[in-house]
Order: C-alpha cells, then sequence, then structure tokens
C-alpha cells in the first residue's frame, strides 16, 4: 500500500459514508457520481463491524482492507480510516 492520502481517526459519521464524502472529494466530485459502495462490499456489515467491535468498551485489532474507485482503503475496527492510491 501506498503513502495514505486520506486519513481518519474514528468520526460520528458511519464508516460507509465516510469512505464515500472522502473518496468523492478526492475524485473532485459528487459521493453521487461514485459507483455504489456495495458493489464493493456490504456497507452495513462494515458499519456493524466497527459498531460491535467498539460496543461495550471492547476493542479488536481488526482491519478490514479493499479497493473502492482505484483506492485502498483500510477501515480498523475502532473506526480510523486510510485510503491510499
Amino acid at each position: 500500500m501506498s503513502e495514505p492520502i486520506f486519513s481518519a481517526e474514528p468520526s460520528s459519521e458511519t464508516p460507509s459514508l465516510e469512505i464515500i464524502e472522502r473518496v468523492a472529494s478526492l475524485e473532485e466530485t459528487d459521493p453521487v457520481a461514485l459507483p455504489p459502495l456495495y458493489d464493493t462490499i456490504d456497507p452495513d456489515a462494515l458499519n456493524s463491524l466497527v459498531q460491535s467491535s467498539t460496543a461495550d468498551g471492547a476493542r479488536t485489532e481488526s482491519t478490514v482492507r479493499f479497493t473502492y474507485c482505484g483506492y485502498d482503503v483500510r477501515v480498523g475496527a475502532d473506526g480510523s480510516i486510510v485510503v491510499s492510491e
């Protein structure tokens, strides 16, 4: 994976929405112009994974990695997101 071009700590937004917004910003386009995230990964499952891993103070070290719109995306169990070219 190359140098991150976007990195974010956990936010109040769902990971799936954060990814779409960040990639749209990098592509300088409207988020609705991007291909659906669900063509790459199940957004509900991704959001649930992050939500369940941070529930009740439990922390895991798992990471989900996938490619979306040509970007490598890494989502930590704590909701942190890294996007790389």
